[in-house]
């Protein structure tokens, strides 16, 4: 049971951080197209966010599983502060994605504008955060 948990948690991450590579990646190539059509394409391709919203769930919800498997206090001990500081970024992680759904929601109503721009900014920092939370897991359970 265990090896199916953390094989599932290392989906939801993989699903997660690709999903922000790939819209990072995206946008970049995108920013010579003219302001119209850069919203029409990020609008499209905004459809990978689903992707995170996958690899969240599987993240949290084999987090959980790991979590109440091998006993609470036991995870505690073992991943010590930087588990604590993963946890924290994790939460953030989830407020800041939800924020970025929200935007791309009102973006696309909008057809773009300045919801769509700060969606971009948001999912930047989604990027780091993930980027951030693999970095304190190593750290954690080396």
């Amino acid at each position: 049971m265990n090896e199916l948990l953390l094989i599932t948690h290392f989906v939801g991450l993989s699903l997660g951080v690709g999903a922000s590579f790939a819209l990072f990646t995206l946008a970049f190539a995108s920013k010579d197209l003219p302001a119209d059509e850069r919203a029409k394409f990020m609008l499209r391709a905004a459809v990978v966010s689903k992707n995170a919203s996958i690899g969240l769930g599987l993240l949290i919800l084999s987090g959980l599983g790991i979590l109440l498997w091998r006993g609470p206090a036991a995870v505690m001990r073992w991943g010590g502060p930087a588990f604590h500081a993963k946890l924290t970024l994790v939460v953030v992680m989830a407020g800041v994605f939800g924020y970025v759904q929200v935007l791309l929601k009102r973006a696309r109503l909008a057809g773009g504008g300045p919801a769509l721009a700060s969606a971009a900014k948001f999912s930047r920092l989604l990027l780091a955060l993930g980027v951030s939370v693999i970095a304190l897991a190593v750290i954690a359970f080396k």
